[in-house]
């Protein structure tokens, strides 16, 4: 029998694939024709699942764990979702010795596991309960505690507990450079120089008056600036902290009563009211509390 014809393209270099070809079918020794062709059969055995990667999870996932768990997961989830969002981290046998775990610490995912998220506020539920629950309670309003003594007390506890002097520094502005005089002619100056001493006699300035030699200076020293400093110098004390005292108490001695600020460096004397009418008791013979108000330049804070 003539084997079959082979194309040159396709023909095998194999030498048994060259003889299995020419002859298909070979004898067994009683004589009946076995086919010596190779046939492929699917194979059934059961290959293992993959039971996916070990990880710990780094923050809690619902439906999965809490945080510090390790259990086996997808590969896809842990590539594509749990690491680059920082969810989870891979426990390689490295990892394993760092954390002091072993394999059998591998635990399974919890399915159960839900992070509970209020959609409201605990302050509101709470409310609504007893809303509920109970009868309405009405607020009550916070209670201020001031000192209710006397005035003779209250000027004694000024009098003793505060300084001298109140001392406040402020960034002074600097003054102007001096203006070189124009040349002008000797008739001239003498009828101003004059004039200038003409004014000198008329004014009733004098050298120790707030007036004169005044340095102006950034913002200025109020009236609320000295009740809060006063305020904050009572603090050390129990009884005198509960004096109520406000920019009313205040007074600037020299100066009209509706000017309640000092745009200058200097000391300036001050009068603190006792009571909190604005006004000084005369019937009962109380005299206002006075102290000095001194405003430094802000470089001496330092010194």
């Amino acid at each position: 029998m003539a084997g079959p014809v082979l194309s040159t393209s396709t023909s095998s270099t194999c030498l048994a694939c060259l003889r299995r070809l020419a002859q298909p079918f070979a004898k067994s020794s009683t004589g009946a024709a076995v086919s010596i062709v190779q046939v492929r059969v699917k194979s059934r055995t059961v290959r293992s699942h993959d039971q996916g990667v070990v990880v710990r999870l780094l923050e809690d996932v619902p439906k999965f764990g809490r945080r510090d768990a390790v259990f086996r997961v997808e590969r896809g989830r842990m590539r594509n979702e749990w690491f680059p969002s920082k969810k989870a981290e891979y426990m390689t046998a490295v990892r394993f010795q760092e954390l002091g775990l072993t394999r059998g610490d591998i635990g399974d995912r919890d399915r159960g596991f839900v992070t509970f998220v209020p959609e409201v506020p605990v302050e509101k539920i709470v409310e609504s309960v007893l809303a509920a629950t109970a009868a309405p309670v009405t607020p009550v309003a916070p209670v201020v505690s001031v000192v209710q003594t006397n005035p003779e007390t209250i000027r004694e506890l000024l009098s003793t507990l505060l300084p001298e002097t109140l001392t406040f520094f402020r960034k002074p502005i600097p003054a102007p450079p001096p203006k070189t005089p124009a040349r002008i002619s000797p008739l001239v100056a003498s009828a101003r120089a004059s004039q200038v001493e003409e004014a000198k006699t008329s004014t009733t300035a004098t050298p120790d008056s707030p007036e004169c030699n005044m340095l102006a200076i950034f913002g200025s020293v109020s009236v609320t600036d000295v009740a809060n400093h006063i305020k904050e110098l009572l603090m050390a004390d129990l009884e005198a902290s509960r004096i109520s005292l406000g920019p009313e108490n205040i007074r600037f001695v020299g100066l009209p009563d509706n000017n309640d600020r000092i745009k200058a460096l200097g000391r300036w004397e001050v009068n603190i009211l006792v009571d909190g009418s604005g006004s000084v008791d005369k019937d009962a013979g109380l005299q206002p509390v006075r102290k000095m108000v001194e405003i430094l330049p802000t470089e001496q804070a330092s010194v």
